[in-house]
């Protein structure tokens, strides 16, 4: 029976003013169900970010239950304002990866961002192997065209979220894509086929 790669959850929660009301409540909503779907082997990080990111804590932490709990706390109390300054806080989540681990990096915002094609080169060229950088598009005029193309460049899933719909519903779709893995970093090989497969072929999750 295969075992599911633990996890490293890097969540990057867009608290600029353009995510001020709704949208930041749907982001909080969405967070608190990946927040709950860690295992105790599993690992998490929180980084919010406006002008600057800030971290909930200075190192990934166990997922343990008390863990969770105080996350949950911190994210609640988030409040947006300021400018969006995406690059840094990118930047930060790519870092070194716990070996046997894989690193997901969650990337919520309504993409009200400028520098997308610097932000997509970024990952393109420091994406680590053992690193997916998934995006949650949150709002009713979501950049559709930002979503996208990060989720393409970091080989993660593209959810979107509006006011009115249901975040668990959205929530469960990412976490069918990141739950659970059991094989990664899949290649394909072979005359016949290689030319036919994608140029990353997706990860494989229990279920």
């Amino acid at each position: 029976k295969l075992r599911a790669v633990p996890r490293d959850l890097v969540v990057l929660l867009d608290t600029s003013g353009s995510m001020s009301g709704a949208p930041l409540e749907q982001a909080k909503r969405v967070v608190s169900m990946l927040v709950g779907s860690l295992a105790p082997e599993d690992r998490i990080e929180m980084i919010e970010f406006s002008s600057k990111p800030r971290a909930w804590a200075n190192a990934p932490q166990p997922a343990t239950d008390a863990t969770k709990k105080r996350a949950l706390e911190w994210l609640k109390k988030l409040r947006a304002g300021g400018a969006t300054e995406m690059y840094s806080a990118i930047v930060e989540a790519l870092r070194a990866l716990r070996p046997g681990a894989q690193r997901q990096v969650v990337l919520v915002t309504d993409g009200d961002i400028g520098g997308e094609q610097q932000i997509v080169e970024l990952l393109h060229e420091r994406l680590p192997a053992d690193c997916r950088l998934h995006v949650v598009g949150v709002g009713s005029a979501v950049n559709r065209t930002l979503a996208t193309s990060l989720s393409r460049a970091g080989r993660g899933a593209e959810v979107l979220v509006g006011l009115d719909e249901d975040a668990e519903r959205a929530a469960r779709r990412l976490l069918d894509r990141t739950a659970r893995p059991v094989l990664t970093n899949v290649t394909v090989e072979g005359d016949a086929v290689v030319e036919l497969a994608p140029q990353h072929v997706p990860d494989v999750f229990a279920g």
